[in-house]
């Protein structure tokens, strides 16, 4: 695996571990046709991404055979702005302007705390221009 931390390692070892104890338990129970176990599965976090197919994703690359998907271009604000989550951001509304590192992009706002802490929701339709700080 290519630069990956001790961390990044055994979490991908223990992912693995599971989805092969997924299938294994599916297979077990595939003569039951009460089975509640299901062999397709996926796991998506920030910059890494797992699933049943043993298809594994860590942000620079696709390693499971499958085909790469290119990053595509943000078409709206939202979008922009569920790339930069957990980011030190700049946003500029017609009342103000905040700074801090935005925590949650929900469907309509967003959560920023502000260097004192405070936490900010800032209505996503009113934000004007938004920067990575």
């Amino acid at each position: 695996m290519a630069n990956l931390t001790e961390r990044q390692r055994r979490l991908v070892n223990l992912l693995n571990q599971l989805s092969q104890n997924l299938v294994t338990a599916n297979s077990a129970n595939d003569s039951n046709n009460d089975s509640t176990l299901s062999n397709s599965f996926s796991l998506n976090l920030p910059g890494f991404s797992l699933d049943s197919n043993n298809n594994l994703n860590l942000g620079f690359g696709n390693w499971g055979g499958g085909k790469p998907t290119p990053p595509s271009t943000p078409t709206n604000i939202r979008e922009v702005l569920l790339g930069l989550v957990n980011e030190q951001v700049q946003v500029t509304t017609p009342f103000d302007t905040i700074s801090g590192t935005l925590l949650s992009v929900q469907d309509d706002y967003v959560v920023i705390i502000e260097a004192s802490g405070a936490q900010a929701l800032v209505r996503i339709e009113k934000i004007e221009f938004v920067s990575n700080s």
